[in-house]
């Protein structure tokens, strides 16, 4: 059964570049007053999945991926169609819970939207330092939010967490396109860093995940890509940063792409390679290792700074 939703507004909202009509209520994202038209670059709505996934559904599928069609199904949640890089249908469970039908909603579902439309998304969190955005990539557990929190307690504006989108700017430079102003920390890192988590709201109880508004820090504009690091967790006693070469930073930016495993179901189109391609061309990449044991965001800031000082010292 499906949730008897009697909502009928429309909501607009502005993340990752991208114009959004949306029937959810999704506080988590800049609003934007409504328009006279009623163009959007993507539209969210309740709806009924089409026969065909219906029917798959009762099989037992829970999902299916093509290059502009993509479904998939949470279990006492929702189910998610996505299509045409331009929709997103929204079929919540009777008493689905709505913060987990949002996560759902703005992490998987707007992975597979970003890949139908050739838009490249990191898997990393961003900031801005000297004008340009550096975006923090990595496995999980690495510290990329920890990292981030770390730069934006210490002045530096916020972009985006967790999925750092960009684009093609009008000169063909490649930028980062803001995403929404909220951070999503582990409770053990934010006890390190003074939080007081009874303050804030958990959104993801399985990985103790808290929601933490960053309004006053948060950056609405794009900014130009100006560096990626790539943070990994070693048997070391000290941070060491080391620039990554060659046919290298092609695997690692692929290895660190947003959903990049729909392309193991749909390919990647020439476009979406074309964008990779001019990223690892024009933007360095560095590795950080840090050690495992012990808590280093000071001197992994220290480095990454020094590092980002000695790139524009080469290019004045």
């Amino acid at each position: 059964m499906i949730l008897d939703n009697e909502i009928v507004r429309k909501y607009t909202y502005k993340v990752y570049g991208m114009d959004i009509k949306s029937e959810i209520f999704l506080p988590e994202l800049l609003p934007v007053s409504n328009k006279e038209d009623d163009y959007a670059d993507v539209t969210i709505s309740y709806g009924v999945m089409p026969k065909d996934i219906r029917h798959e559904l009762e099989n037992g599928q829970m999902y299916r991926f093509r290059k502009n069609e993509m479904w998939f199904s949470i279990k006492e949640v929702a189910n998610y169609y996505i299509y045409n890089g331009n929709t997103i249908i929204v079929e919540p469970y009777l008493n689905g819970n709505m913060e987990y039908i949002k996560i759902f909603l703005l992490g998987s579902a707007f992975g597979m939207l970003l890949i139908q439309r050739d838009m490249v998304a990191i898997h990393g969190s961003t900031v801005i330092v000297d004008g340009q955005g550096v975006i923090f990539t990595g496995e999980s557990g690495t510290g990329k939010s920890t990292l981030t929190a770390a730069f934006r307690e210490k002045g530096y504006a916020f972009l985006a967490d967790d999925v750092s989108v960009t684009s093609k700017g009008i000169d063909g430079v490649s930028i980062i396109n803001p995403g929404y102003p909220q951070q999503k920390l582990c409770k053990d890192a934010m006890e390190k860093m003074g939080y007081d988590t009874d303050k804030f709201i958990m959104i993801d109880s399985d990985r103790d995940k808290y929601a933490i508004p960053v309004c006053n820090d948060f950056f609405k504009e794009a900014v130009s890509l100006g560096a990626v690091f790539e943070l990994t967790v070693g048997e070391v006693n000290n941070v060491s940063i080391n620039e990554i070469v060659g046919s290298e930073k092609l695997k690692v930016l692929l290895k660190n792409i947003y959903r990049i495993e729909l392309t193991s179901y749909v390919g990647m189109s020439p476009s979406y390679f074309k964008n990779c391609i001019d990223i690892v061309k024009k933007i360095p990449l560095y590795r950080v290792i840090r050690p495992k044991n012990s808590f280093s965001v000071e001197q992994q800031i220290e480095l990454i700074t020094k590092t980002l000082r000695s790139i524009n010292r080469k290019s004045i």
